[in-house]
């Protein structure tokens, strides 16, 4: 018998993340993330595929997330929290706040894991050279003493925060080292001050690219691609730089991935000098010391935007690519988003585009070996599951997610089109109530995405349809700002809240004109981040919603700027003006300043490690109701962060959706 979607189904799901094929392409690891209300936690374990049986699984102690494969392919390598007290991810934190790092290995014929290195500091990602060597991404921490020994921190660089971490003494970075199992010998591989981020490795592990930029006071966006040797018989360059030698220099790109290409390198990124920070990257192929563009005509986001907020433990692919040595020709698969879906794609020496998946309308994670690709996707109105893409087909591998959607009554979103005044239109959408009956009406709820360079589908998305089965319609679109139809589309700095705005409410009026069972007089509005921003910048606006939520939202440019950990470059690209050149541009830009003709009454959702967009942004909004006498409540969820609604601990993430749900069942 079926039944309603309900907030607690979250704990029945299962969340996939980082597919990585074995060194000869016949098995596929991946982790399964799962929630445990009682501990108030995720639990994260290893499995194992081999594309033509169900899938194994590898661990057990729930404590199992980062690994590789060792390089003969018949073991596993992982970060485990398995020998400390209460194992599994707490997800207060993430990966940085763990000073000793536990190194486990395991047979994929099967077995025990046995302690294999214990590494005096965090480890974010490993990779295995050879029998004895791993190279290591470990967060490394240099603070400096205090008078007295009293209890201060000490910033001296900007960011002097990071969302998901906290505050940032001293200077933190993420670095590359090289651990000698047998010895138990660790030697830093990057320079102190280098911020380490994508690592490619070449196919027979002896070199490696890195990307990152080199900073003291003030990080960059800009960033250099760093070569390094791994071969056995080179040994460390163990001077102070460490031994990594400019491939090209930092100051003109922001580059997000770079690896061996034919007889080059290949890259992706941006000058970020036509439509700034969100520009649209593309791929450049780096040879004999002239840097060529590989794609001038591609104009997509490279990088899956489609908003769901079921997943967990995603390996960080944004702009990134894995490159294909094994095929007769050389090519890198990618993921861009066009429109309202996110596909696999591949490129050539040329620069020819192939589009590789169709049927999947989001990739999430995936890995990429002898011309084939194993990836954690979504497919039409179901939750995760792994897939081989090969010769043109999506072949699904696994069925961990079915039967929690099976028996639950859904609501399935319906696709409108909308003329506004550009050539792309509005992709637009509406949920009926569960358990809809013709010639009733119903109360409905917008809901603004965030980014703003992000975007709604189709994809099964747990809160909306927690909405629709409390008998909410629901309306969702991609305004201007939002990705997938290229720069001049998703651009749209230094107009935030007007042509947004306008589109939000031109379907908001095609919605209550042309849908007979949508209330206009019982409508709210709600929103995350950006969303969060319009849904402030929304309410000061207009009358027309009787309830609004607004969550981890910005109220105040000007304030943003020096406290949010993206604020200080973030603020002037996208609002096109700093403080010092016209912060009354910024204030008019601000939801805070028309807060005194809010009239709507505002729950307002926030959490108090929200280093993005911090509480007191929150607290700046809920303060300006309160003083005009306006209906507001606000909760501030201790130890989450600004992933609270995506990845958030299990209780907060389930009593925030509830209380969404009540503000708006008893307004609306």
């Amino acid at each position: 018998m079926s039944r309603h979607v309900e907030p607690h189904d979250i704990l029945t799901y299962r969340f996939l993340s980082s597919p990585r094929f074995s060194p000869d392409g016949k098995n596929a690891a991946f982790v399964v993330h799962r929630a445990d209300l009682e501990n108030n936690r995720y639990l994260s374990d290893l499995w194992l595929c081999d594309f033509d049986r169900p899938p194994t699984r590898l661990t057990s102690s729930g404590s199992d997330r980062i690994f590789c494969w060792s390089v003969d392919g018949t073991r596993v390598l992982f970060v485990s929290e398995r020998d400390k007290k209460g194992a599994g991810d707490k997800n207060k934190k993430d990966e940085s706040d763990k000073k000793e790092t536990h190194i486990y290995s395991i047979a994929i014929a099967g077995g025990e894991a046995t302690p294999l290195a214990v590494v005096p500091r965090s480890v974010v990602g490993l990779w295995a050279l050879d029998g004895d060597r791993l190279l290591l991404k470990t967060v490394e921490e240099s603070d400096e003493p205090r008078f007295e020994d009293a209890d201060y921190m000490i910033f001296r660089q900007i960011p002097f925060c990071a969302n998901g971490k906290g505050f940032i003494t001293g200077r933190r970075r993420t670095a590359l080292s090289l651990l000698s199992v047998s010895t138990g010998d660790l030697s830093r591989l990057s320079p102190p001050g280098m911020e380490v981020g994508q690592v490619r490795l070449s196919r027979d592990r002896k070199r490696g690219l890195a990307v990152g930029c080199v900073y003291e006071g003030e990080m960059p966006e800009t960033s250099g691609v760093w070569s390094f040797g791994l071969a056995s018989d080179e040994g460390l360059d163990k001077s102070p730089d460490g031994g990594m030698e400019t491939a090209l220099e930092q100051g003109s790109f922001a580059w997000s991935c770079a690896d061996e290409f034919g007889d080059g390198i290949l890259l992706t990124g941006t000058d970020m000098k036509r439509h700034g920070h969100n520009e649209n990257a593309r791929f450049y192929l780096f040879t004999e010391g002239k840097l060529e563009c590989l794609t001038p005509d591609l104009d997509r986001g490279l990088r899956n935007s489609i908003t769901c907020d079921c997943r967990y433990g995603l390996s960080d692919m944004n702009l990134a690519f894995w490159t294909n040595s094994d095929s007769p020709a050389p090519e890198a698969w990618f993921v861009s988003t066009d429109d309202w879906c996110s596909h696999l794609h591949t490129v050539s020496v040329r620069g020819e585009i192939r589009q590789a998946t169709r049927a999947l309308s989001a990739i999430d994670d995936y890995d990429v070996a002898r011309g084939r690709a194993v990836v954690v996707g979504l497919e039409g109105h179901f939750l995760q599951e792994l897939y081989l893409v090969e010769n043109g087909e999506e072949r699904r591998l696994t069925d961990f997610n079915r039967a929690a959607t099976a028996e639950r009554d859904l609501s399935v979103p319906e696709y409108v089109h909308l003329e506004n005044d550009t050539e792309w239109g509005l992709d637009c959408w509406y949920m009926r109530p569960v358990d809809f009956e013709v010639g009733k009406k119903y109360p409905a709820i917008l809901h603004v995405h965030g980014g703003p360079k992000m975007t709604f589908g189709d994809v099964f998305v747990h809160e909306m349809q927690c909405w629709a089965a409390a008998g909410f319609a629901v309306l969702f679109c991609n305004p201007r700002g939002s990705d997938g139809k290229g720069n001049a589309f998703d651009d749209i700095r230094g107009k935030y809240g007007t042509i947004d705005y306008d589109d939000l409410m031109l379907f908001t009026d095609w919605a209550v004109k042309t849908l007979p069972f949508v209330d206009r007089d019982r409508m709210g509005v709600t929103g995350g981040s950006y969303g969060g921003f319009m849904t402030n910048w929304i309410i000061g606006h207009t009358d027309r919603f009787r309830a609004a939520a607004t969550q981890r939202s910005i109220c105040n440019w000007v304030s943003m700027a020096g406290l949010s950990d993206i604020g200080y470059f973030f603020v002037p690209d996208q609002q096109a003006t700093d403080l010092w050149d016209d912060a009354g541009k910024l204030w008019r830009h601000s939801p805070l300043k028309y807060a005194d003709q809010i009239k709507t009454p505002t729950l307002i959702i926030h959490s108090d490690e929200d280093h993005r967009c911090e509480v007191s942004q929150g607290l700046q909004m809920f303060t300006a109701l309160k003083r005009n006498g306006i209906e507001s409540k606000m909760c501030v969820f201790r130890g989450e962060n600004h992933e609270l609604s995506r990845g958030g601990r299990p209780k907060p993430r389930l009593a925030r959706l509830q209380e969404i749900i009540q503000w708006f069942k008893e307004r609306l």
